[in-house]
């Protein structure tokens, strides 16, 4: 088995993680275009934030709607148990009265049927 000939533009394994400074600093005359890898793409930051706020915004406002949902419910229960106090206070009232009337005007037949008027 014959040995290749080293090939100075493949960086060795050390020179690689080393990082790109250990390359030039051991070789350098040496292109660093050739001997880096492939550029990496930059992350596109302005959509991965666009993307975070949306989801961040949506979570948010899932709990919101949930907490308005439960505030208002809150509400109307205790608006509608005032108006029904108010409003039973005022039915017992009406009813108070027309029992009254009623049980006067019963009264008053039942009176008028154990003494009839005489003429």
């Amino acid at each position: 088995m014959s040995e290749q000939p080293f090939d100075p533009g493949i960086p060795l394994l050390t020179e690689v993680l080393s990082g790109p400074e250990a390359l030039q600093q051991a070789e350098p005359a040496a292109e660093p275009e050739m001997m880096l890898p492939a550029a990496v793409e930059q992350p596109d930051w302005d959509a991965i934030e666009q993307r975070l706020t949306q989801r961040i915004l949506h979570q948010v406002q899932g709990k919101i709607d949930h907490l308005l949902e439960e505030r208002i419910a809150h509400v109307l229960q205790t608006a509608l148990q005032n108006a029904l106090i108010g409003m039973r206070g005022a039915l017992r009232e009406d009813l108070q009265q027309s029992l009254e009337h009623i049980v006067a005007h019963a009264v008053s037949h039942e009176l008028g049927h154990l003494h009839p008027p005489q003429h």
